[in-house]
């Protein structure tokens, strides 16, 4: 399987683990039919929500998204990140499931690559992020693991 359609699984993954989530507590969720929806990922109790799936960037302690997607997580009403376990190192919160209000006071700041490209890096720890949720499932990670693209 290549890499665009093991980022779109992951994607996936990451969009249904948050949606039984909600599910589960209570919520109203919809979830989007079209795989590359650019408004949602999910509608929950009629407020539009965004479902990032990654391995976070270890060494900034954050996640990271391209900088066309800053206003697409800005006027979310909230983000959720389910921190994708790498292949090659470890991470103490792989399979955390985080919540982001974008309206509250967000940390964030530009990073550049080696390869030049510029991202958004948002970091974990802050006030505007919280965990709700940890996924203890061995078969879940591992399939979340297996789908990853990351490097790492």
């Amino acid at each position: 399987m290549d890499q665009s359609h093991r980022r779109i699984l992951l994607g996936l993954l990451g969009e249904k683990i948050v949606a039984k989530l909600l599910r589960d507590r209570g919520h109203i969720v919809e979830e989007s039919l079209n795989v590359f929806d650019g408004a949602k990922d999910l509608l929950v109790n009629g407020k539009h929500v965004e479902v990032k799936t990654q391995v976070p960037l270890l060494f900034k302690d954050a996640f990271a998204i391209s900088t066309n997607q800053l206003s697409k997580i800005r006027s979310s009403y909230v983000v959720y990140w389910v921190s994708v376990p790498p292949t090659k190192t470890n991470d103490d919160y792989a399979g955390y499931v985080y919540q982001l209000n974008p309206r509250a006071d967000m940390q964030f700041s530009f990073w550049t690559n080696r390869e030049g490209r510029e991202s958004v890096i948002i970091p974990r720890k802050q006030a505007a992020m919280k965990v709700v949720h940890v996924i203890n499932d061995p078969t879940l990670l591992a399939h979340l693991k297996e789908l990853s693209t990351s490097y790492l």
